[in-house]
Formats: structure tokens, C-alpha cells, sequence
């Protein structure tokens, strides 16, 4: 009876057996692709990278500040009197010496006034005049003994407001004059116009600016530098200043001036560079970029500047490990210039940093060293 129903349900034993082999032999299979597919794709994952050693070299570091052109000499040139403007001869751009007259008043008033200053003028002369021949007379008198003490007294006090009144009308008409010379406006120096504020016909008072003039011969790129950061600095010292507006063109400066205070509470410097611009290259108001060198330090430990990348806004290089596999590692940088960077810790003489391709690894990655494709 029992081997009866064995041998009924014998056909679905082999059948599970059968499947259970199969489902077996499938997984085993599988395992051996997924392998295979590993072992290729982690091939396929080798990144090309360009390499050099860490080693000593003399550095010159580069200190950068922003800063921004300015004219060394700008000055509003404004009236001295009250007046119309009856002639304005310049416009913006235009170039003027010292002495030009780049505008002119309505005199018509102040015609007027000299004649009457002059007038005044002779008539207190003519006072005074009077005034001394009668003290002249009395004093001849009073030392005959003609005349009292009294009214020779009288008439000098006459004749001294009377020499009064005549240096008080030479002042009136020194003033007039004066006034009637402003209304030629002049340059005091050599320079370009840079803004032409107001037109002919406009009526201006004493110290209305007409015209903005400016010596751009010679330029200043002014910037702001760190509390600790000015003591490397001194007058005298020639830089480099990039301009940004001209494709990054550089031109020579010198350090003229280093502020002697500092600028609380952010205990900052201003430090004026003072740039020759006689060809008028350079335009007041440009962006500029100043390169200021330090002392050189000699034969440090140092890496190329393009193999350092950041780890969480920390300074690092990868370097290539015996087993061919880069390692991403922390370094302390100090100053960098040529191209190079200081390294203070992090490195060892004679390891390979990647400096090409490095930007697409991550730490532990297997590469090959010395293909050009990838060292970008």
C-alpha cells in the first residue's frame, strides 16, 4: 500500500528535484556573471590621471586685493562769483592746460559797480587831499600861536577819516575788480573733463562746480588690505595690477601710500598704487586686481597649485597609494606663487600627487598613471 503511493507520487518528486537543480544551477550562474560584470565594470572605472612628486622649490608668494582705478587728481572746478553763464568753451573729454578759461560770466552788472567803485575812489582822494592841506595850514597856525591846540586836532582827525574813507573805497574796488576777473573760470592744473554739469545760459552761485576735471595721466588702483597682511607691505614696492575691462592686460604700479591708521572697527588699511597712464589705456572707475609679492621663502615642501582640490572647504590632493589607487588627503597650504603652493603638513618629499584629472576621483579609486586623455 505505502509503496504503491510512492511510486503514485514519484513523478512529482524527480519534477521538484529537477527544479530545485535548476534553480540552483541559475543562482550559481548568476553569482559567476554579477562577478564577472563587477570585476569589468571596475575596470571600465579606471580613471587616467597625470602625475608629479612633491617636492622643494623656492616660492614667491602672491598677495591679491581687489581694488579700483581712480584718478590720482580730480577737482570740481566751480565759479567764484555770482553769475550767468555766458560761454562754456569745453566739453566732456576734452583736455586742458593750466590757466585755460573753460567758461565765462555775464559781466554786464559788474561793469557798473568798477565805475562806481571808481568814482568813490577819486572822490575820497580828493577828501583826503583836501583834508591835508588844511591840517598842513593848521599846524602852521598852531605853531605861530595863531590858532588853539583844539582845532588843530580837529582837523587831523579829518584828515586820518579822510585817508580811511579813501583806503576803504581802493578795498571796494579791489573787491569789484576782483569779482569782474572770476568771471573767466580756470583751470588751476593739467587734465581731462570729465562731466560737464551745467550749460550756457544757467544762472550759478559761488561755488556751483561747472565742470569736473581730472588727471588721468596718472592713476591710482586703491584698495584695502588686512591688519596683517600690512606689515609685508611697504612704500616703494612695485606690483602687478590686472585689469579685469581689458581681458586681464597687466600693467606695472608702485605702492605709493599705506594708510598710517587703521579704519575701525573692521582695523583695516587703504594702500594707494600708483599706475602711469600717459597712453590713456586705462579709464578712472575700471576694476583692477593687485599683485603684490612677499619675500620669497626658500626650497619649502610645495605642490601644484591646480593639484589641490577641496574637501569640505579644506585644502586636500589626492595621492597615488602603492597599490595604484588614489587616497584623498588633507593638507595645510601657505603661500603660494608661480603656479605652486606651499605645503606646511600633509605631505611627504617624493609622493605622487595627481595633478590632472583629479577632479573626477573619489578617494580609493583605482588609476592609471601617465594617459593624457583624462588629465583635465
Amino acid at each position: 500500500m505505502n509503496f504503491t503511493k510512492v511510486k503514485r507520487f514519484m513523478p512529482i518528486i524527480i519534477g521538484v528535484v529537477l527544479l530545485g537543480a535548476f534553480i540552483g544551477y541559475r543562482i550559481i550562474d548568476n553569482i559567476a556573471e554579477n562577478k564577472i560584470r563587477a570585476k569589468n565594470l571596475a575596470e571600465s572605472n579606471i580613471t587616467s590621471v597625470q602625475t608629479e612628486p612633491v617636492g622643494r622649490r623656492d616660492i614667491t608668494p602672491q598677495m591679491i586685493f581687489s581694488a579700483g582705478l581712480e584718478p590720482v587728481w580730480s577737482a570740481d572746478i566751480s565759479a567764484k562769483v555770482d553769475g550767468r553763464i555766458e560761454t562754456m568753451y569745453v566739453n566732456e573729454g576734452d583736455l586742458v592746460k593750466a590757466g585755460t578759461v573753460v567758461a565765462t560770466l555775464d559781466g554786464g552788472d559788474l561793469a557798473g559797480q568798477v565805475m562806481q567803485a571808481e568814482g568813490n575812489l577819486l572822490a575820497a582822494e580828493s577828501n583826503f587831499e583836501q583834508a591835508q592841506l588844511d591840517y598842513n595850514r593848521y599846524s602852521e597856525l598852531a605853531n605861530a600861536g595863531a590858532i588853539s591846540m583844539q582845532v588843530l586836532d580837529n582837523a587831523r582827525t579829518k584828515r586820518d577819516a579822510a585817508y580811511g574813507q579813501v583806503q576803504n573805497a581802493k578795498g571796494s574796488l579791489g573787491l569789484v575788480k576782483e569779482k569782474e576777473k572770476n568771471l573767466n573760470i580756470i583751470v588751476p592744473r593739467d587734465g581731462v573733463v570729465t562731466k560737464r554739469h551745467l550749460q550756457a545760459g544757467a544762472f550759478v552761485r559761488s561755488g556751483t562746480p561747472l565742470i569736473t576735471v581730472a588727471d588721468t595721466e596718472t592713476l591710482l588702483a586703491k584698495t584695502t588690505i588686512g591688519e596683517s597682511q600690512a606689515a609685508g607691505l611697504k612704500v616703494g614696492t612695485s606690483v602687478e595690477v590686472q585689469i579685469d575691462a581689458l581681458g586681464g592686460k597687466a600693467v606695472n604700479g608702485m605702492i605709493t601710500m599705506i594708510s598710517p591708521v587703521a579704519q575701525l572697527p573692521a582695523r583695516t588699511f587703504t594702500a594707494d598704487v600708483t599706475i602711469d597712464n600717459s597712453e590713456g589705456i586705462l579709464k578712472g572707475g575700471m576694476f583692477a586686481k593687485v599683485e603684490i609679492p612677499v619675500a620669497t621663502k626658500g626650497q619649502v615642501l610645495a605642490v601644484p597649485e591646480n593639484s589641490i582640490v577641496l574637501r569640505e572647504d579644506q585644502p586636500s590632493v589626492f595621492v597615488i597609494a602603492e597599490d595604484g589607487r588614489a587616497n584623498q588627503r588633507l593638507i595645510q597650504v601657505g603661500g603660494t606663487g608661480g603656479g605652486y603652493a606651499e605645503v606646511i603638513e600633509g605631505l611627504n618629499e617624493g609622493e605622487q600627487v595627481v595633478t590632472g584629472g583629479q577632479h573626477k576621483l573619489r578617494d580609493g579609486m583605482k588609476v592609471l598613471v601617465g594617459a593624457g586623455g583624462d588629465a583635465q
